[in-house]
């Protein structure tokens, strides 16, 4: 199996770079196709009867793959499955999925994925101090409907992200509203935190904004506990 697993990675490779511009000598390596294929596992999976998209992005996009063992970072089209919780690498015949105990970290245009504790996270931001990170989540739910007047619909995905702080190797789990947020900083900076939110018009939910929060008060977050 591990035979022809290895076979149909080295036949498919050429497929994987998208573009002239956008490769690098080390995305065709040798040394890129033996950590591919020992990174890379599995085909996609039968049909799943949920209705809604289990991928970040509608379909896959350029990406910078980092991985561990001082490997060059490879440039390809990729994807993240929420559902598997992999990093996909499409082909014509088969999807490959990335583990995260091998890849340091994916970057999109606008999203970098790390891998945390045997997981990839969304990363919000990261300094000195702390990092920002988010579990890409989707959970089934089963739509209201009238029974009797209309068929039973599919079920459907729905986001259910979770954000964490990780502080010197702990992780606690956040809540994304106003006052959550300003409670997690000393209680001497709440007032400014409060103006700073409505003089620069902060949205706690859209990333880009809650970073610029963060960062600038990133040396008046309590500790974890």
């Amino acid at each position: 199996m591990k035979h022809i697993l290895f076979t149909l990675l080295l036949s498919s490779l050429s497929s994987f770079i998208y573009s002239q511009e956008f490769q690098t000598g080390t995305a065709i390596s040798t040394q890129f196709q033996r950590v591919l294929t020992d990174i890379a596992y599995g085909k996609e999976g039968g049909i799943v009867e949920i209705d809604g998209s289990k991928y970040f992005y509608k379909k896959s996009q350029d990406a910078v793959i980092n991985l561990f063992d001082g490997y060059q970072p490879i440039r390809i089209k990729a994807n993240y499955n929420i559902i598997k919780e992999t990093i996909e690498i499409e082909s014509e015949e088969k999807i490959l999925n990335l583990k995260p105990n091998k890849v340091r970290s994916v970057s999109f245009r606008d999203a970098n994925f790390i891998a945390y504790q045997g997981n990839f996270y969304k990363q919000i931001t990261q300094n000195n101090n702390f990092s920002l990170i988010r579990s890409i989540i989707l959970k089934a739910i089963e739509p209201e409907y009238k029974v009797g007047i209309v068929d039973k619909p599919n079920l459907r995905y729905k986001r259910a992200d979770e954000t964490f702080i990780e502080m010197n190797g702990k992780k606690r789990m956040i809540r994304i509203n106003k006052k959550a947020i300003i409670e997690l900083f000393n209680n001497s900076k709440a007032s400014e935190i409060k103006k700073f939110i409505k003089s620069n018009k902060i949205s706690i939910r859209d990333d880009a904004e809650l970073k610029i929060l963060f960062d600038t008060f990133q040396d008046d977050l309590k500790k974890i506990r």
